[in-house]
């Protein structure tokens, strides 16, 4: 038997057994890299299955794909995105990801498909993207706040805790926007004793001094009376619209009488009797009239984003544009009365 053996001390034998081994390895990463690859494109296809849509990528189809149109296609969906035309740049992006064989681009793609669908409102699809993504690159942080927002806008606000922890984990700055977290958790919390809940949201407010129209807007629907007590006279101005659209049952004609801002302001809307001169020149204004005897007027508002400047409609925590949390500054406009009356605190 061991004459059919060659002889281990043999060079040759070395060289052929080293020489079979580096095959092996490199046969076997080969095929271990091929395997993977295919696996990541079934994936990735039965992902775009699930989205069809059709439209501007139908028109697409009938074109020869050239990797020419990557870049211009691209930049179309981006400023399709910017436009608020969510459903063309989601479609382009899809096209381009049946096509793009390079992983850096699809990722992007993929990202700005995702983006977009989240801020179309289709957040189930925008959570099973980022997902998708993340499996692949875990540490992507403009991916995982995404995430984060998808899971804040689904009520979700224990997945979105823990999305925190991982961009903490990862050097992320993130002490506002745990607050803001923790702040959602406790008034969404349904099984919280109102009393506790309400002491728990005051000891909130009086130890960061952060989210005031968050927490006065729940006091003012869950308690007002707390609310009235915590009110203070540089608050109201950035308040103004919450208090406007505030029932009359819900008022504190006490506190009223003691800050000069409150009496302008329900002076102006006509609960009490027209106020003096504060320097504040919409609702001054307003009270001025209401003395000369002219009462049809009231204020409109928007809401104006203080980091990307855009203006919205209605009031926001964090922008749906730039996603920046309590930036909204509250803008207001004399406008004609209307016959009917909306409270947005019921």
């Amino acid at each position: 038997m061991d004459a059919l053996l060659i002889d281990y001390r043999d060079p040759l034998f070395a060289i052929l057994l080293i020489a079979g081994m580096v095959f092996i390895i490199a046969f076997v990463s080969y095929w271990w890299g091929v395997y993977v690859k295919s696996r990541k494109s079934r994936r990735l296809q039965r992902f775009l299955r699930r989205f069809e849509t059709h439209g501007v990528k139908k028109s697409l189809e009938t074109m020869p794909y050239s990797p020419a149109m990557t870049q211009p296609l691209v930049l179309l969906a981006h400023a399709y995105e910017k436009s608020g035309e969510y459903t063309n740049a989601i479609e382009i992006g899809l096209y381009l990801l049946e096509h793009c064989s390079d992983d850096t681009m699809t990722y992007e793609l993929m990202e700005l498909v995702g983006t977009t669908y989240m801020h179309a409102g289709f957040l189930e699809r925008a959570h099973s993207t980022f997902l998708q993504i993340l499996k692949s690159n875990p540490r992507n942080k403009k991916v995982l706040n995404d995430l984060m927002v998808v899971y804040e806008r689904l009520q979700n606000f224990k997945k979105a805790k823990e999305v925190v922890e991982s961009l903490e984990a990862m050097g992320v700055n993130v002490a506002d926007l745990k607050l803001y977290i923790d702040l959602k958790i406790i008034t969404s919390d349904l099984y919280m004793e109102h009393d506790k809940k309400i002491e728990t949201v005051i000891d909130f407010y009086m130890a960061n001094k952060k989210y005031e129209r968050i927490v006065f807007e729940y006091l003012l629907k869950n308690e007002p009376q707390r609310a009235w007590e915590m009110v203070q006279e540089a608050n109201i101005e950035h308040l103004v619209d919450i208090f406007w659209f505030l029932p009359t049952s819900f008022l504190d004609y006490d506190r009223i009488k003691e800050s000069p801002k409150l009496r302008a302001i329900y002076g102006a809307r006509g609960d009490i009797e027209p106020s003096e001169p504060t320097g504040w020149f919409l609702i001054d204004m307003m009270n001025h009239l209401r003395k000369t005897g002219f009462k049809e007027t009231t204020l409109q508002f928007a809401y104006l984003c203080k980091n990307c400047k855009q203006q919205f409609p209605v009031p926001f925590d964090r922008c749906p544009k730039c996603l920046a949390l309590d930036s909204a500054v509250v803008e207001t406009e004399i406008t004609k009365a209307e016959n009917e009356t909306g409270y947005n605190l019921l």
